[in-house]
């Protein structure tokens, strides 16, 4: 009888651990650390995000310098910040869905308004140039907007996940649409479109790692077309996401938080309605996408 009662509590313990397994491994976004990990900030937040080198990337010590950005507020916050690398759709779609709590770095959207709850103070600026061959346009291009595009009768090429396809439609451009970053270089390079445009620092990235750096030498880039704010996007179906979203708020709005964030001139009241997306900036990031 004892031995009966001895395996009953045994099982009874094993369908506990069973359950409680189950219902932690639900919880990938807003979870307390593991022990063996956790660094001292308190609880853990993940961030779903993909590959943006050299602003987001698994390939450097602190995930780039967008993700040094957010580590750091949010370790001032008491939080701990992890990042979980997927592709730009599947981070977008996940958070939305709430999956995971927040990702980054997009751009504030009337439609994502709908969708996410996205804070006042942004993360970052984008600056978007367009990249062309030296060899082909010898004199160099002047382009400020995409309706210079259409002037100077350029065939741009952008990239399936990113915001191209829609500001080409805006504007009525006839672009080329590619798969990915390589193909849109390796398409550029091949004479079969005039420009790209691109986050300047990704750009010379991309363009360096898909044709070497020989290469990236013949090639210059235009004036910078409007600049777009940046920002967190954090899930309305993740129980702590508005949490998150007010708190970070309240966070850039202290002084600790002006003073985190004042050398990036992003700041001040005008620089928080500057290059929104939602007025009149074409979407640096993507519509699901780096």
């Amino acid at each position: 009888m004892a031995t009966r009662r001895a395996g009953h509590s045994v099982r009874s313990l094993v369908g506990m651990l069973t359950v409680a397994i189950v219902i932690f491994s639900a919880l990938p976004s807003f979870a307390a650390p593991d022990p063996s990990k956790a660094t001292g900030y308190g609880t853990e937040i993940r961030f779903a995000v993909a590959e943006w080198p050299p602003l987001v990337t698994e390939d450097r010590e602190d995930f780039g310098r967008l993700s040094a950005r957010i580590t750091e507020i949010f370790s001032a916050m008491g939080y701990e910040a992890r990042f979980d690398f997927l592709s730009w759709p599947r981070a977008l779609e996940l958070t939305r869905r709430g999956d995971y709590v927040a990702t980054f770095p997009w751009l504030r959207t009337p439609e994502r308004v709908d969708v996410f709850h996205i804070p006042v103070f942004a993360m970052a600026r984008a600056l978007h140039k367009g990249f062309y061959k030296k060899s082909r346009f010898p004199d160099g291009l002047e382009v400020t907007d995409f309706n210079d595009l259409v002037e100077l009768g350029l065939r741009p090429v952008g990239i399936t996940s990113y915001w191209h396809a829609e500001e080409f439609a805006k504007y009525g451009i006839t672009g080329e649409i590619v798969a990915n970053p390589e193909s849109a270089w390796r398409f550029l390079e091949a004479g079969r479109a005039d420009i790209l445009f691109e986050e300047e620092e990704v750009g010379w990235v991309d363009l360096k790692n898909t044709l070497g750096e020989a290469v990236a030498e013949t090639y210059a880039t235009t004036s910078a077309i409007p600049t777009s704010n940046m920002f967190i996007l954090f899930s309305r179906h993740h129980p702590d996401g508005e949490r998150l979203k007010l708190a970070f708020d309240d966070f850039m709005a202290s002084e600790q938080g002006q003073g985190i964030c004042e050398p990036w001139s992003i700041c001040t009241p005008e620089a928080q309605t500057k290059g929104d997306a939602s007025n009149d900036a074409p979407d640096a990031i993507s519509d699901g996408a780096n």
